[in-house]
């Protein structure tokens, strides 16, 4: 072989040797990149999968909670629409009673409580136009029971029973008929009616 020839071959094996270390690093760059791609992919989907899962979580328990409040307020709007029929039964049951003969005690007693609440020694006492012949009789008597000065006001109220007992300058009054008697007690019904669905639940 001649040294052209000796030159060529040597120069070529070189070229060829580089050429193979290039391809072979590369390769190995190459499948360092796609085994860290793989691994951030592989990362990235575990990541939208839990994602996915805990806004599954999420719209579940939304969606439960919601039809959850929608049925407690039906509930509690039907049983906001029962007590208002219990109370107008009550209201008409009240109604009947004060024809009846221990209404006059029923009201005085009405009155009296109604003189406690407002305190003082000056009373002015209004009732519904059906009343006023009982409560004057009934102001009478307990105006010298309790030596208090205690009148009938001219003006009428419109209730189904009861009074509304004031101070005789105005300044304090105190509503003791039958309906706002009932509403006063509403509260306290739908409190403990709450509290007996909150334990069935």
């Amino acid at each position: 072989m001649s040294g052209i020839d000796h030159t060529v071959k040597k120069v070529s094996d070189e070229a060829l040797a580089e050429m193979v270390q290039s391809i072979s690093e590369s390769k190995a760059a190459a499948l360092d990149v796609v085994g860290r791609k793989m691994n951030e992919a592989e990362a990235e989907v575990q990541r939208i999968s839990e994602q996915q899962r805990r806004q599954g979580d999420a719209l579940r328990r939304q969606i439960i909670g919601s039809a959850e409040m929608t049925s407690r307020n039906r509930t509690l709007e039907i049983v906001e629409e029962n007590l208002n029929e219990a109370f107008s039964q009550a209201l008409d049951k009240l109604g009947e009673a004060t024809g009846q003969i221990e209404y006059n005690r029923v009201l005085k007693s009405l009155v009296r409580e109604g003189i406690d609440v407002v305190g003082g020694s000056s009373f002015v006492v209004t009732a519904n136009s059906r009343d006023q012949q009982l409560l004057q009789l009934i102001v009478g008597q307990i105006s010298h029971d309790q030596n208090i000065s205690l009148v009938r006001s001219d003006s009428r109220i419109n209730t189904v029973g009861g009074v509304v007992v004031s101070s005789a300058d105005g300044f304090v009054t105190f509503d003791n008929t039958y309906e706002a008697r009932l509403d006063r007690i509403k509260p306290e019904l739908r409190k403990q009616i709450a509290q007996f669905f909150s334990a069935q639940a």
